[in-house]
């Protein structure tokens, strides 16, 4: 579940255009946030966030990407011209290769797809805030070490060495004791400061110890450049490799103890104690700080992918821009045959038109030779018809005179 006490201590920015989304998620937000401010434009929320900066300090902004106004990516290049570093959650129902370029350019820490579970928003502003307190107390970390090791610096004699003993570095303190600079120094054994009473025997049970990881503190008489004698309380740390865990080097830290001095012994330890536990605080923050490098591994596996599907697109594009001019000789060549076809069809129609004329010119010959037959053919009739009357008549003559004959007695 959400860490309560944490939200509760946070302010949040949000800007939404969608009166339904931003009515609903205000509810929300209202219940596990410390301060909430609503907006339903980017001027809005841009004019908020100035103002808001003079009372308390705005935590992360939550911002729709397609505001009336201006767009979300507007807003976050504004934010950015006044905060380089606040979080900053764009919410989209999609959001196209070229705008998520431009918002992780510009170090915008999430993106929420819409429509979003009002669960999974509190969860992805609890996990960046979360990562960006951890920043914060890194940032803070390495502040009080830089401070610490300022003043070891100005009181104690500082010296790092390999495993066997050999000197690698020492800080200006060191110098000014022992009367041996840097180049006089670097690369000799820590023996050279061991007075001739004191048995190497010790400095190898010391090794010996540091290099299982067990810190060894302990009073020991020393010998300068010039061979004046001085005493220190000493305390020798493992320093330990990242990669193997194993112990890599030691860091030697002296501080004077003359009879004057033992008083403060104490409190020198703690200084030193401290300063061991400020580099166990800082390797677990280094850890917090992988979990956050792998994070922004993932983005940058993100982008990565984006930019793939941003090249795959481009090659689409040119087969478009292949398809789009095979088109264009297509459409040449389909003019061309139009063309063609209309010089056909102009001739056909000519053709046609001279067939017709011709059909019409032989129609009306055929009218006129049927006219003309039928003239004809009326002759005829009326020349048949003539004919019959005058076969009628030479019958009846031929009768008359048949008749005659018989009466004349000719038969």
């Amino acid at each position: 579940m959400f860490n309560n006490s944490f939200l509760k201590k946070l302010n949040i920015l949000f800007i939404e255009s969608n009166t339904e989304d931003r009515e609903h998620f205000s509810n929300i937000l209202y219940k596990f946030f410390n301060n909430v401010v609503v907006c339903s434009n980017g001027k809005d929320g841009i004019d908020n966030f100035l103002e808001k900066r003079q009372e308390y300090f705005v935590d992360i902004i939550i911002c729709d990407k397609t505001l009336e106004d201006i767009t979300g990516i507007e807003v976050l290049k504004k934010i950015r011209e006044i905060d380089s570093e606040i979080p900053f959650i764009i919410t989209s129902p999609k959001i196209e290769v070229d705008d998520l370029l431009i918002a992780i350019k510009y170090k915008a820490t999430d993106y929420l797809s819409k429509p979003i579970n009002g669960k999974d928003m509190i969860f992805c502003i609890e996990r960046v805030c979360h990562n960006k307190y951890h920043e914060r107390l890194k940032l803070l970390m390495q502040e009080d070490l830089e401070e610490l090791r300022a003043v070891i610096n100005e009181v104690a004699l500082v010296s790092k060495t390999d495993l066997e003993g050999n000197i690698t570095f020492i800080n200006s303190y060191f110098t000014e004791i022992t009367g041996y600079s840097q180049d006089e120094i670097i690369g000799q054994n820590r023996l050279i400061l061991k007075d001739e009473n004191t048995s190497a025997l010790i400095y190898k049970d010391l090794l010996e110890k540091v290099k299982s990881g067990i810190i060894w503190e302990g009073k020991l008489k020393n010998i300068s450049k010039t061979k004046e004698f001085f005493y220190v309380y000493l305390t020798v740390l493992p320093i330990y490799c990242k990669e193997t865990s194993l112990v890599k080097e030691f860091i030697w830290i002296s501080f004077l103890t003359t009879n004057e001095e033992l008083e403060e012994k104490e409190f020198k330890k703690k200084v030193v104690k401290n300063m061991y536990e400020n580099r166990r605080i800082n390797n677990e923050a280094r850890e917090k700080i992988d979990f956050l490098m792998n994070k922004i591994s993932d983005y940058s596996n993100m982008k990565n992918s984006l930019i793939t599907e941003k090249e795959r697109a481009s090659k689409f594009i040119s087969q478009i821009k292949f398809y789009e001019k095979e088109l264009v000789e297509i459409e040449e060549k389909v003019k061309e045959i139009s063309e063609k076809a209309s010089i056909k069809i102009k001739q056909v129609l000519a053709m046609e038109k001279d067939v017709r004329e011709k059909r019409d010119s032989v129609i009306s010959l055929l009218n006129e030779l049927t006219k003309d037959l039928d003239v004809k053919n009326k002759s005829v009739q009326e020349l048949t018809k003539e004919l019959s009357s005058q076969l009628t008549l030479i019958k009846r003559l031929m009768t008359s005179i048949d008749a005659m004959e018989e009466m004349m007695g000719l038969k």
